[in-house]
């Protein structure tokens, strides 16, 4: 993704993607294994966050792919999707892979047994309700760094418009942080 620049020494993980099918039982979509080869975990611009998969249960973290909760599977708030994918999707179905500032939850719905077809779901904390985005990872953050959604897909609007969007991995912004320096100037 040549929109974003890579800040920080740290740029990549480097991921037993068969290690990871095993765990998860389903791999993984190809634009998301080049995009956290290339980038990894962390953040883009502290608004959107990605995910890494764990391969073990001990690796199983906040900030680690996963499914919904029991409490957010529980919660009949969260099963509440747009008007034109009402039914269509079971809250079971979703992966998590990332997050927004504004507390939104990114996904894929792992219905398709191909991942390069799951589409990704943002869950809305603004609307309170599920949009489905017919799109891969890569092109949903391609698009949403390009402004071309016809309708802003997140809470947070900060990236509209930024010229130059940066990355910066989890490890370099938890060592910044660390050593009392703002990571991100």
């Amino acid at each position: 993704m040549e929109l974003l620049s890579c800040i920080g020494p740290t740029c990549g993980d480097t991921v037993d993607w068969s290690a990871v099918e095993q765990f998860y039982g389903t791999p993984f979509p190809a634009d998301y294994r080049a995009f956290v080869a290339e980038f990894g975990s962390g953040s883009i611009e502290q608004v959107v966050g990605i995910q890494i998969p764990a391969v073990t249960s001990d690796e199983w973290r906040g900030n680690t792919v996963s499914r919904l909760s029991e409490e957010a599977l529980a919660d009949e708030t969260v099963n509440r999707w747009g008007p034109a994918d009402r039914g269509q999707y079971r809250l079971e179905e979703l992966l998590i892979w990332g997050w927004t500032a504004g507390a939104d939850t990114l996904c894929w719905i792992t219905t398709d047994p191909d991942p390069d077809r799951w589409p990704v779901a943002v869950y809305s904390r603004g609307s309170l309700e599920w949009s489905v985005y017919r799109c891969g990872m890569a092109e949903f953050l391609l698009k949403l760094l390009t402004g071309e959604w016809p309708q802003w897909p997140i809470s947070d609007d900060s990236l509209q418009g930024m010229a130059d969007p940066r990355f910066l991995h989890d490890t370099d912004e938890k060592a910044g942080w660390a050593s009392g320096n703002d990571p991100w100037e």
